[in-house]
């Protein structure tokens, strides 16, 4: 019998525990905010070589919507499928910035365990951005977009390496080829406050 309440008790306890696991998971993933660069990996007093960002596109919102300024948050974070992104980083360095593109992760302490690539689970593809220095001030460092016949929509997080090594993240959303084109850029502003879910 005394057998029998220790196993239970055990059982119980470790129940609790997933429990408590999965809601701080959980906590964390909605604590997320689309569009804001969540810095890791910095040493006290360290700042990023990149501390802001504006990203534009070619499908959804207008010319102000595409053409925000610098931030590291309230950046443009919602896109279409198949809608070129265009990266326009305020950095210290002219390049040896990357991005890699990958499915959202409730645990973002994952992109920090391992060094990161193309085998990494979720991994979508990744952009070297440099800045040209014979081109206009405005110019954006690169460019891409994801496919809407090899992605799904849904959540992703844009990971920044300098160096090999994650120094940010930020979360985006995308969605189905043509479904938010025409929303106002209002609308659009919208869709970026919403909280992160799976």
């Amino acid at each position: 019998m005394k057998r029998i309440a220790l196993l239970l008790t055990a059982v119980f306890a470790l129940l609790s525990t997933a429990s408590a696991t999965g809601a701080d998971a959980a906590q964390a993933q909605d604590d997320m905010v689309l569009g804001k660069l969540y810095f890791v990996n910095l040493k006290e007093g360290e700042k990023p070589v990149m501390t802001g960002l504006s990203l534009s596109g070619n499908r959804c919102g207008d010319e102000a919507f595409n053409s925000k300024p610098f931030a590291a948050e309230g950046i443009r974070s919602v896109f279409e499928l198949d809608e070129w992104i265009e990266f326009h980083p305020k950095a210290s360095v002219g390049g040896g910035i990357k991005v890699m593109v990958f499915k959202h992760k409730a645990d973002q302490s994952l992109y920090l365990k391992k060094a990161l690539n193309d085998k990494t689970p979720g991994y979508i593809q990744e952009l070297d951005l440099n800045k040209d220095p014979e081109a206009e001030a405005n110019q954006h460092w690169g460019s891409f977009y994801l496919h809407p016949e090899e992605v799904n929509p849904g959540y992703y997080d844009f990971v920044f390496l300098y160096n090999n090594k994650v120094f940010a993240i930020m979360p985006t959303k995308f969605y189905k080829y043509e479904e938010i084109e025409e929303k106002s850029v209002s609308e659009l502003e919208e869709l970026m406050k919403q909280p992160i879910g799976q």
